[in-house]
């Protein structure tokens, strides 16, 4: 199932997360309950990638935007005087 692209088989997503691919295997009745563990051992055995989940977070600060941007201009110039 890991080689079968998600939306082919139904699923708004274009590439398996271990998380995913652990919930349609149960789902499908493929397995009873499997670890994602035990899935990212299958998967490296035999040298099939996963998507790495990302999590995006956002700020209820009201000066989120401005702290942000204040940030990357201390970091970039951290990274010119170090260099």
């Amino acid at each position: 199932m890991a080689q079968i692209l998600p939306h082919t088989i139904g699923y708004p997503f274009t590439y398996w997360s271990l998380s995913k691919l652990k919930e349609a295997a149960e789902e499908r009745g493929l397995v009873s309950s499997i670890s994602i563990e035990t899935i990212r051992v299958i998967l490296d055995e035999a040298q099939i990638t996963y998507q790495h989940t990302k999590t995006w977070k956002e700020s209820t600060d009201p000066e989120f935007e401005v702290k942000k941007n204040e940030s990357k201009r201390s970091t970039n110039r951290l990274q010119q005087t170090s260099a």
